[in-house]
């Protein structure tokens, strides 16, 4: 009974940590976007995100989360989102489509700097990443229209409704109330993930997950660091490909498609489960993003170990120091 306890105080403790922390990102965002509203700009904004929203079926208005999304984190991009909603109503393939989006492109500015820091181009891991988002969204968003696929319209329940047009005092109390449901999501979460390392689940994952990386031409040595990745987060796995990769532990070529492979699929397990509350459909932010990673994995990595070593070094990476001989020859890969 007193380990139940423990474990209670531990995931509380975990949470209420978490909560604060998000409260200082999520909170300023909510207000801007409020702020925003009030003095007309969101239409503005949405009308300069227009373009690439149409491309992915989106409202223009969800530009605005999405590029908050980008520059901020997950928890930014939902704050965005709750301060459009109510006035820009979704269906379900279309927040399907959105959450995608921002699992692809959440959080560049610190993201992008750790893999810059693992040795890999800033430039070209960030355009992968966007492009990823872009195409992935609108492959994702013509098979959900061609085949009438979850267009009945999104109801997130558990959070409260309410107008931007409201005056200040109602918006706060509503803000407020979900910012609350917010927390709740986030103690069922760390929960299915503490049940899930219990139980052995993680350690599963990621023995059925690490074939697939030798398969996408990730080494042997690397595969450990990514799957860290894949499952926990690009901050996690990419501080430790990092650590390897300036140590000389790993070769170049392996640790410019590990980072590349977690620009594209990272957090599978927090961030998807985040997302699907926020009312994102499985099919498309787990199943077909995780589909549609490796397959454009398998077509990347011929190429870039394919690449001479100068033209490898000029464009793709600068970091680490193991040689280029070092890398791993491409039958060892498959």
């Amino acid at each position: 009974m007193q380990a139940v306890i423990q474990a209670v105080r531990g995931l509380l403790k975990d949470t209420l940590r978490l909560y604060w922390s998000l409260l200082k990102i999520m909170i300023p965002v909510m207000l801007a976007v409020k702020v925003a509203v009030e003095l007309g700009v969101i239409p503005w904004l949405g009308a300069i995100f227009a373009p690439v929203m149409m491309l992915v079926g989106l409202p223009p208005e969800m530009g605005v989360v999405w590029a908050t999304t980008c520059l901020v984190n997950l928890y930014g991009g939902a704050a965005a989102l709750l301060g459009v909603l109510p006035e820009t109503p979704l269906t379900v393939a279309q927040m399907t489509v959105l959450s995608v989006m921002m699992l692809a492109g959440h959080g560049l500015p610190l993201e992008q700097r750790i893999c810059q820091k693992a040795g890999a181009s800033l430039i070209v891991t960030a355009a992968l990443r966007l492009g990823f988002a872009l195409g992935y969204g609108a492959i994702l968003s013509a098979i959900y229209n061609g085949f009438d696929l979850l267009q009945q319209p999104l109801d997130i329940t558990f959070l409260p409704h309410h107008s931007q047009q409201e005056g200040w005092g109602d918006w706060l109390l509503a803000s407020a109330e979900s910012l609350l449901s917010m927390l709740g999501i986030l103690v069922v979460l760390l929960l299915v993930l503490r049940l899930m390392d219990a139980s052995g689940l993680t350690r599963l994952l990621t023995r059925l997950l690490s074939p697939v990386l030798r398969l996408m031409g990730i080494g042997p040595q690397a595969t450990p660091l990514t799957m860290i990745g894949v499952l926990l987060g690009l901050s996690y796995g990419g501080g430790l490909i990092i650590r390897d990769s300036q140590a000389g532990r790993l070769p170049p070529r392996d640790t410019f498609l590990a980072i590349a492979f977690l620009c594209l699929c990272h957090s599978l397990i927090e961030d998807t489960l985040f997302m699907m509350a926020l009312g994102g459909h499985w099919s498309g932010v787990l199943l077909g993003r995780g589909i549609a990673a490796i397959l454009l994995m398998a077509v990347l990595a011929p190429l870039v170990r394919a690449l001479p070593p100068e033209t490898f070094r000029r464009w793709l990476f600068s970091g680490g120091n193991a040689p280029l001989s070092a890398q791993t020859p491409p039958q060892a890969a498959s």
